[in-house]
């Protein structure tokens, strides 16, 4: 990937100030306003359908927020998202990405055929690829109604699809028809099911 311009750097820098402030008053306002600030944190993750899921109670990720791992992860993906090369309308980025048997192959070919909640599935920061499939094993044993697949240890997807924490995206024939909003307040399923019904109608 190189190493950034200087512009890029002075982007980084801006983040860094608005993730800074963001955390600072969000933690004042949780310290002085718990239960106005977390009023405001469950309307959100109403918005989203977070809080419909029944193994998630509010307090397994209210305290969560404005911690310091919160800090660095939301740097890490507003960070990541200056470098988002993935346009709707444009070419989707064709990364590498590896199936789950080990097999290395690249977006277009599966195509054709940090912070963590209280509560929630620990995965640590995953140190090489084995780290990462064992952790891609955990979703496959939810029987997902799609192919898994995991990004290389370069990150090179996540990083050109803009994709942490989570974000949706409809590629049809190399193109990117749906790019659906980051997570996880604008995380819509919903969204994507509208675009495929419309796909397929």
């Amino acid at each position: 990937m190189g190493l950034p311009g200087p512009g890029l750097w002075l982007k980084r820098l801006w983040v860094l100030l608005e993730v800074a402030v963001h955390v600072a008053v969000g933690k004042l306002l949780l310290t002085l306003f718990p239960d106005r600030v977390k009023k405001n944190i469950l309307a959100m993750g109403d918005k989203t359908g977070m809080t419909r899921n029944p193994n998630f109670s509010h307090d397994n990720w209210i305290p969560t927020f404005f911690s310091t791992q919160y800090f660095w992860f939301v740097l890490k993906v507003r960070w990541q998202r200056l470098e988002d090369t993935a346009e709707l309308g444009g070419l989707a980025p064709n990364c590498p990405v590896v199936h789950l048997s080990g097999q290395r192959c690249n977006i277009w070919d599966f195509m054709q055929d940090g912070w963590a909640f209280k509560n929630n599935v620990d995965i640590r920061n995953h140190q090489n690829l084995q780290d990462r499939l064992q952790a891609a094993h955990l979703l496959l044993a939810r029987s997902p109604q799609c192919p898994v697949v995991v990004d290389t240890m370069q990150n090179q997807s996540s990083e050109l699809y803009a994709a942490l924490p989570e974000r949706l995206y409809i590629i049809q024939e190399g193109r990117i028809l749906y790019k659906g909003k980051s997570g996880p307040w604008n995380y819509n399923p919903e969204e994507v099911r509208d675009v495929l019904e419309k796909l397929h109608s």
